[in-house]
């Protein structure tokens, strides 16, 4: 793998796409990092289902901008062993979200079928000390990776008994944030009650004013702007302003999409 010889990248486009983790969390990712003598950890997520797996950032600590960029944008992640449904989907590994040391033999029988993860981290003098991966579902994973420098002094080995106990809190911390931010998006709330307790009023969370469930309804009637215009008395103008407002409030972009939301 030619790492040094790639194009000078544009680093910064990878910060924009870094998710924002609250303050807690960071800290605590730095409290982890200085308690159990790393000099870095990387918190992301990994989807790898299907041909081309994606890789979202949520929060690095000690990790250059240039391995951040590289890592993503070379596809470095597709050989990611902390990450390859190969490991993470066996029986022993889909509900343990303790950390897999980088040493380990199960980590070595996936990583000898592609050598490149290894290579990009020698190339980067990156000694993996293992990483905590959380299987979200089938093949999507919040992976928290735990570092060394190879070419810095440290004393003493890692506690891996103590990095062992403080990544699953970590993963939860992780988790109620993702949670926290899902609920917030526009319509987030809305789905998971209808997910989750039977709901049929699917604009509970955001409810529509009397005038836009009279537009709404003769949507899902078939009705036409100008029919709908010439049912309410009200002008083509004013009925795309309602469909406009009713999209937004339930964050969806068209009249096919509101017909299927008001069916369910």
């Amino acid at each position: 793998m030619q790492v040094s010889e790639q194009p000078e990248p544009n680093w910064e486009s990878d910060v924009e796409m870094e998710a924002r983790l609250s303050g807690d969390i960071c800290e605590f990712t730095q409290h982890v990092v200085k308690a159990c003598a790393l000099d870095s950890a990387s918190i992301f997520l990994c989807d790898r289902m299907g041909d081309k797996p994606q890789l979202s950032y949520l929060y690095h600590t000690g990790i250059s901008e240039e391995v951040k960029h590289i890592y993503h944008s070379n596809a470095v992640f597709h050989d990611d062993p902390f990450t390859d449904p190969r490991l993470q989907e066996r029986p022993d590994r889909v509900d343990d979200d303790g950390v897999l040391a980088g040493s380990d033999m199960r980590v070595g029988n996936i990583a000898q079928v592609s050598g490149r993860y290894w290579q990009f981290m020698y190339h980067y003098g990156i000694d993996v000390v293992g990483a905590s991966t959380r299987r979200l579902m089938p093949g999507v994973y919040s992976t928290i990776g735990f570092h060394r420098k190879r070419a810095t002094k440290h004393r003493g080995s890692v506690p891996m008994a103590q990095l062992d106990q403080l990544a699953p809190r970590l993963q939860d911390m992780v988790a109620s944030h993702m949670l926290r931010d899902l609920l917030d998006r526009a319509n987030g709330l809305s789905t998971f009650r209808s997910s989750y307790f039977r709901r049929t009023d699917a604009a509970s969370a955001t409810p529509l004013s009397k005038r836009e469930q009279e537009v709404t309804d003769l949507v899902c009637e078939g009705k036409l702007n100008k029919e709908i215009a010439f049912i309410t008395g009200l002008s083509e103008y004013t009925v795309e302003n309602h469909l406009r407002r009713i999209y937004a409030k339930l964050s969806i972009h068209n009249r096919s999409s509101l017909v299927a939301l008001m069916r369910r």
